[in-house]
């Protein structure tokens, strides 16, 4: 897995502070990434922030993937009924990849069939997973990050030990304290 890299999802809307920490986890434990689109056209994440993708779904090379994350995405009606969406990310179950989703994101693994059997929380509501259909109300666990083997779900608030735990199953070396301020411990006087 040394070899390959991250892909990491953008589609309209797509949320980007659940990306900051994680695509920084990943530079600093020296994780190549590529940014895969539905499409090869630009999209905007939920703030505004205009991004192009590397690539597209339909023309990544699964195989240089050893892993995918799926940011939350805050209005989800346009990827619903897409299918090349739901191939794409049934190539990667099928080769047992690391798949990561946060927030609104595990709707895509429920819709697809990839949370099938498969402990998982989200940033969803249980009257929005019951609303959308595809979810296994059993499977579900209301804690901020969930690890299942290779499948790895968190609440959007949990962006920060969603990241950590990317980075711990891909067994990358990266240093934690640095997330929470303690890299720069400069005494008062230093300060001045």
């Amino acid at each position: 897995m040394e070899n390959r890299v991250t892909g990491i999802l953008l589609y309209p809307g797509f949320s980007e502070y659940e990306l900051s920490v994680l695509l920084s986890v990943l530079k600093q434990g020296g994780k190549q990434t590529l940014f895969i689109g539905i499409d090869n056209l630009p999209v905007k994440g939920e703030a505004g922030l205009p991004c192009i993708p590397d690539t597209s779904i339909n023309q990544v090379d699964v195989t240089i993937l050893d892993s995918v994350v799926l940011p939350g995405v805050d209005d989800f009606k346009h990827l619903v009924h897409h299918k090349e969406l739901t191939s794409f990310l049934h190539r990667i179950d099928n080769q047992n990849r690391v798949i990561a989703a946060i927030s609104s994101a595990p709707f895509f693994l429920s819709l697809s069939g990839v949370l099938k059997g498969k402990k998982y929380t989200t940033g969803l509501t249980a009257e929005q997973r019951t609303f959308l259909e595809t979810f296994d109300h059993e499977n579900y666990l209301d804690l901020p990050v969930v690890v299942d083997d290779y499948l790895i779900t968190a609440k959007g608030s949990a962006f920060l030990e969603f990241a950590f735990s990317v980075g711990d199953l891909l067994k990358l070396n990266y240093e934690k304290s640095w997330y929470y301020g303690s890299h720069n411990k400069r005494t008062e006087k230093e300060r001045s």
